[in-house]
């Protein structure tokens, strides 16, 4: 029973760290969508605004991962946990 719920344990930290991965993949995805998009001086950025957009693309792409990348989240998750468990 033990041994059971520390593999899932395990499995669990295996897989949110997969998310966390694609999350992290489609944030400088975002990242660099967001930076093609000509700007203007006509209102300059402040560093707070910098950074707001930043944790917001940030949050965006942790919540894609969650709900629209479960596909590609999984095949990673499998990929690791064939090399990792074995």
């Amino acid at each position: 029973m033990l041994v059971q719920s520390v593999d899932s344990v395990r499995t669990d930290k295996l897989y949110n760290a997969c998310s966390e991965f694609a999350g992290s993949l489609f944030y400088e995805v975002f990242k660099k969508m967001y930076d093609s998009i000509p700007k203007s001086d006509l209102i300059p950025r402040t560093p707070a605004q910098e950074w707001f957009t930043n944790m917001l693309f940030y949050e965006y792409s942790k919540q894609v991962a969650k709900d629209n990348l479960k596909s590609l989240v999984r095949t990673i998750y499998e990929r690791l946990a064939q090399n990792a468990y074995q």
